[in-house]
């Protein structure tokens, strides 16, 4: 048997935005769905965080999810295994109220805020929603009695990869899930190893630092135990580098920026020797039906950098400023400073 994976698909994401619903609806119809069709699966494991909010979402939003998921997924004959994550839950500390239990009452879904372990088609596989306070010793000794090498779900492990050149400073032990031959799970976005467990990563770019970042949904082979990656090609990201001492004024009125269409776009500007030149690629670049686009100028030696460079130089900074909270004479739990900061910096890396 083979079965579909999904994690981390957050229907109303980025403030129920109808550019992402497009998106989407487009990995879905051009994709996924062909790709369950060609290949005969007709059963998906989702691990969490199906929706965005915890506190409600837009009718549009849902509206959009149900077209563009729920309809194929029963046209198709599929049904799905959903654990909650802690997007769907609205309570921090308890799965009592959860999205997915007040919105996704359908016969072929089936919700999980409890771990199970689960046979498919010979192979057990333990799942395990998201845990908290009130599910923290059910879900320890279900992992500790169970028989199953494989586990999945949405799990926050201390050490993880939370995003390029940031760990994970708290969470559940590795230790914990030492027993199982593989643990798969979902949210954190970015994909990553460590040990045993796989974080699968998002099937979406969601902000810019998703950017370089590849997307994929999975494929589980309860024969062989093998996890398949099949990449999203649809990206909502994107930079261009604008270095006019390199092009000629025909270069740059037969630049053809059709690939950004119902795109996020940073201009990164290296050198602009020509203003008029400039003028002239962004109103090209304004043709295109960007969703939005940003101009960064160069400053110091940024001409001389690649756009590895920049992605290495952003990493660098979140360590500086680590570092720096860790040296701080302060009381109380540093760790919740050190997100703060994290989550400032990835919005200014989204403004």
């Amino acid at each position: 048997m083979k079965f579909a994976v999904l994690n981390d698909t957050h229907a109303g994401v980025r403030n129920d935005s109808v550019h992402f619903h497009e998106y989407q609806r487009r990995f879905y119809e051009e994709v996924f769905f062909p790709y369950c069709k060609e290949n005969d699966i007709k059963h998906i494991v989702h691990l969490g965080d199906y929706f965005d909010k915890r506190t409600g979402i837009n009718f549009l939003s849902l509206q959009r999810n149900k077209e563009h998921f729920i309809d194929p997924l029963i046209e198709n004959g599929m049904t799905m295994d959903l654990t909650v994550g802690n997007h769907d839950l609205y309570y921090k500390n308890t799965s009592e109220v959860n999205s997915c239990d007040a919105l996704l009452k359908y016969d072929n879904i089936t919700i999980y805020k409890d771990t199970i372990t689960k046979d498919y088609d010979g192979c057990l596989i333990t799942l395990i929603p998201w845990i908290h306070k009130n599910n923290l010793e059910d879900t320890m000794e279900h992992i500790e009695l169970t028989t199953s090498a494989i586990a999945m779900g949405h799990l926050e492990i201390e050490g993880a990869i939370m995003m390029p050149g940031y760990y994970s400073s708290h969470g559940t032990s590795m230790n914990t899930f030492k027993r199982f031959e593989h643990v798969y799970t979902g949210h954190f976005h970015t994909g990553s190893t460590l040990n045993n467990i796989t974080y699968l990563g998002s099937q979406f770019e969601f902000t810019w630092s998703d950017y370089g970042d590849p997307k994929s949904f999975h494929v589980f082979d309860t024969d062989t135990r093998e996890m398949k990656k099949i990449r999203n090609p649809i990206r909502m990201f994107e930079k261009v580098f604008y270095d006019d001492s390199k092009l000629t004024q025909e270069e740059i009125l037969a630049m053809d920026f059709e690939h950004l269409k119902n795109m996020f776009v940073k201009v990164i500007v290296m050198n602009k020797e020509n203003p008029y030149w400039f003028d002239l690629f962004i109103e090209k670049l304004n043709k295109a039906d960007v969703i939005d686009f940003k101009v960064v100028e160069d400053h110091g030696n940024l001409g001389d950098m690649s756009d590895e460079d920049m992605a290495s130089d952003a990493e660098d900074t979140l360590t500086i400023l680590t570092k720096h909270i860790e040296g701080m004479e302060i009381t109380g739990d540093k760790t919740k400073l050190e997100n703060l900061v994290r989550s400032l910096y990835t919005e200014a890396l989204d403004a």
